[in-house]
């Protein structure tokens, strides 16, 4: 099977131009910029599509608009981070309390250090939360002389729980949990493919412009050289009319059509410096640099190519991540909508003593342990979103299969319109070239004619119009067979590979 990309961007099709007079200039820049030497570079279709690719400001703008799309999946991995929390503080206490029968009121004060330091994290794979905490009371007392019996006056409590949190309804053994980052990674893995298809479409545009471009610097090398061709025709028609040898009214009709070709030249002229100015703007170079076309001289024949497995193509792999990302995104609706009834389990060890070394010491002992296991239960009810949640995503997963059925249509619809389109432009640039080469022929047979006086001048206007409009039809033709070649090559995606979706570097 033929390579296309290789055809397409190895090889750029214009045929050999029709034999002119004189030989036609490029435009000229305006007399502001006149003095100032341009900068000239050598394209062929292949360098632009590598240029576009490398340095093209709509190729950064693909990249980095898709790196901004894995936020999503740092967002949903988010909650699944190691959590630390820690607190210190200063406590001073000398505030008063009810009093009971027969109590007398003190005046002891109290300073206390709080201390506390948490870690905890969550586990995406079976949703256990797992913590462990611990905490230092620090505590000096001035009692009041009253107190016949004062506690120490200096105390240290520390304190540490380990704590364990297991859901067992709502996201049941972390069933919601490895559904939400499945969906998310398989979303952004379908973004990522989807990137290239951009970029496809990137350089599809890139090749567009350099056609459009090429074709219309063409366009005003002939409207220069029809100008100069009436110029011509205008000096031999002044002749003859001094020595009376025309026709009445020739001289003014053929004045008339040489300002009408001067109007194009400027017409011509504008176009073709808009169309370079966005080649070189579309390419990422220098500004006022100016593109030289390297072009072959043959049309190549159209390849020859099996039809392509559409299930091989980006956008229906993308599509498939798509459905499977909804189908997680269903599952994790589902299993969030159930009431929360988690275990909670504790195990608790206590220190305390006069300094901080011997509470430390009898809280890493272990002889002072607590325990705690039980349920905990909480549900939120009255709205029904959690039904409704449930609903749009299995909406959401018809969408992408709904659209999945339909792409797969179009695709194989749009590769065989493609491949028409591309045999239909051949055709009619090999017509083109056929139809030049006789309108030139006529014009050549009817000058000759009217120079001998057998041939009314509007037939020769005419002819030689005819012929000025083929010579653009053909390099439009050329133009349009491969930009077709191109497009037929995107819908296959072969015209650039998955690989060249390189990211973008952030500085």
């Amino acid at each position: 099977m033929v390579n296309l990309l290789a055809l397409l961007l190895s090889t750029t099709v214009v045929a050999a131009p029709a034999k002119k007079p004189t030989p036609a200039p490029t435009p000229t820049p305006t007399p502001a910029v006149a003095s100032v030497p341009r900068k000239t570079v050598t394209l062929t279709q292949k360098q632009v599509a590598e240029l576009v690719l490398q340095q093209g400001p709509k190729t950064k703008e693909v990249n980095l608009k898709y790196q901004t799309y894995k936020i999503d999946v740092v967002r949903t991995l988010q909650v699944y981070d190691w959590q630390l929390n820690a607190e210190t503080g200063f406590e001073y206490d000398k505030m008063v309390a009810l009093l009971n029968n027969g109590t007398t009121e003190t005046s002891s004060k109290y300073e206390r250090y709080r201390t506390t330091l948490g870690l905890s994290k969550q586990l995406a794979t079976t949703g256990t939360t797992l913590g462990v905490d611990v905490s230092r009371l620090s505590q000096n007392i001035s009692p009041d002389a009253s107190i016949t019996n004062p506690p120490p006056s200096n105390q240290t409590l520390d304190i540490a729980t380990l704590n364990l949190t297991q859901p067992l309804l709502a996201n049941s053994f972390g069933l919601a949990s490895r559904a939400n980052v499945t969906a998310a990674e398989k979303r952004y893995e379908a973004q990522e493919i989807m990137r290239a298809n951009e970029l496809e479409e990137v350089v599809l545009s890139a090749i567009r412009q350099y056609w459009n471009t090429y074709v219309s610097q063409e366009n005003f090398k002939e409207t220069v050289a029809a100008r100069d061709r009436y110029k011509t025709l205008v000096d031999a028609v002044r002749r003859k009319t001094n020595l009376g040898y025309s026709t009445p009214g020739d001289l003014p009709q053929i004045q008339a059509e040489f300002e009408g070709r001067e109007q194009l030249v400027k017409a011509a002229s504008t176009e073709y410096l808009k169309n370079m100015e966005d080649l070189v703007t579309l390419l990422g170079l220098e500004a006022g640099t100016e593109v030289v076309f390297n072009v072959p001289k043959d049309i190549p024949d159209v390849p020859k190519l099996t039809p392509k497995d559409p299930q091989t193509l980006r956008n229906i792999r993308s599509l498939k991540l798509s459905i499977e990302a909804a189908d997680e995104n269903l599952t994790y609706w589902k299993s969030s909508s159930y009431p929360f009834l988690d275990f909670v389990g504790k195990l608790t060890t206590t220190g305390r003593d006069e300094d901080s070394e011997g509470s430390f010491s009898e809280m890493t002992s272990g002889n002072r342990p607590g325990y705690y296991v039980g349920l905990r239960f909480n549900y939120h009810f009255g709205s029904d979103s959690q039904n409704e949640e449930i609903i749009n995503a299995k909406l959401q997963k018809d969408l992408a299969e709904t659209q999945l059925g339909r792409t797969l249509s179009e695709t194989q619809d749009r590769e065989s319109q493609k491949e028409r389109a591309a045999q239909a432009a051949y055709a009619v640039a090999l017509s083109a070239e056929r139809q030049r080469g006789y309108r030139d022929r006529a014009a050549k047979e009817l000058t000759k004619t009217y120079n001998q006086g057998r041939t009314d001048i509007s037939i020769l206007i005419t002819a030689l119009n005819n012929f000025f409009s083929s010579e653009v039809v053909y390099q439009r033709a050329i133009g349009e067979y491969h930009i077709s070649l191109n497009e037929w090559a995107a819908v296959r995606d072969e015209l650039i590979a998955d690989a060249r979706a390189v990211d973008v570097e952030v500085k």
